[in-house]
């Protein structure tokens, strides 16, 4: 009788661990919760957009990613920014484009702290690289969110070979927006608006 008792709990726990299990939802290669992955899908998107709207460039031509710019100078960048390139990267190659990569650097740097290839530093990457073709893209906060345009442009004669438009809300990236505060700082002034959310949003982590 004790062993019979002893064997039903045996089973009963592991029907409850596999019922636990099963109510976990597997995760899609290479993605991370719905809420983590945003930039990676409106990437995914925005490219599918591309690719559907393209008139000239060939997937074995040579394409190059630029790092998304803030629309106001074209000079800055944020998070954001810096996701949406490395998105756009993963969707074109998956989309089977001829990819190049500005941030390889000439030579492995052999560290304490790591070894080390990608670099932002121009003295160190390769020079002559032969690409007419590159995507670039803008991004325009606004009061909800940012709106983001991106076009692949052909650099030997400034012609717009595809374009395609996206955006996002604070509630789609609450990891990386948020509502700007009811007193906010510009060119060294503070301004007292009547609630938040009032300005454009603001990227966490921005010093601006």
């Amino acid at each position: 009788m004790r062993i019979v008792l002893l064997l039903s709990s045996v089973l009963l726990l592991s029907a409850c661990a596999q019922s636990g299990s099963s109510d976990m939802e597997p995760l899609a290669s290479g993605n991370q919760l719905p809420q983590s992955s945003a930039i990676n899908h409106m990437s995914q998107q925005i490219v599918n957009e591309l690719v559907r709207q393209n008139d000239e460039l060939r997937s074995n031509q040579p394409l190059l990613v630029a790092t998304p710019v803030l629309l106001e100078d074209l000079k800055r960048t944020n998070a954001i920014g810096l996701q949406l390139q490395q998105g756009f990267i993963s969707a074109l190659h998956d989309n089977q484009f001829s990819l190049v990569d500005i941030n390889v650097g000439d030579n492995i740097r052999v560290t304490p702290e790591g070894d080390f290839l990608l670099t932002r530093d121009w003295k160190q990457l390769p020079s002559g690289i032969a690409v007419e073709h590159v995507l670039v893209s803008t991004m325009s906060p606004n009061t909800l969110g940012v709106v983001v345009n991106s076009r692949i442009v052909n650099v030997t004669n400034n012609r717009v070979v595809s374009a395609s438009q996206g955006s996002f809300s604070v509630k789609d990236l609450p990891g990386y927006l948020k509502y700007s505060e009811k007193v906010v700082s510009q060119e060294g002034l503070l301004y007292r608006d009547s609630s938040v959310g009032v300005q454009e949003v603001q990227v966490k982590g921005d010093t601006k």
